[in-house]
């Protein structure tokens, strides 16, 4: 699932919502119960760095609220992490909407 953004922004889209609802749906089972998740935001490098971390982590926080409110998935299971524009998606095309993403990683 890609989960991108808007350039400049940490509100998600009606596409975001809708892989995150998928998400929702499979951290709900049973058996993803006793996992906890990084939930990576990341920025394309078009701003500055501390614009472009403060933004990233605004993303992770953003899908965080989203799981904990529509899915009731605890928060204590994800942890918002802003990663900036150091783990470019697209490295041949900087304004590439998967630059301007969140990614889910199992931290166990």
């Amino acid at each position: 699932l890609l989960i991108t953004f808007e350039t400049n922004s940490s509100e998600l889209t009606s596409q975001a919502r809708s892989a995150l609802d998928v998400v929702g749906k499979a951290l709900q089972n049973d058996k993803l119960a006793e996992f906890k998740f990084a939930i990576e935001g990341h920025a394309d490098p078009r701003g500055g760095d501390e614009l472009n971390f403060r933004l990233s982590q605004a993303r992770a926080e953003s899908v965080v609220d989203y799981l904990a409110s529509a899915h009731n998935i605890d928060r204590e299971r994800l942890r918002p992490v802003g990663k900036g524009s150091t783990e470019l998606a697209n490295t041949q095309r900087a304004d590439a909407p998967e630059n301007r993403r969140v990614t889910i990683t199992t931290l166990r």
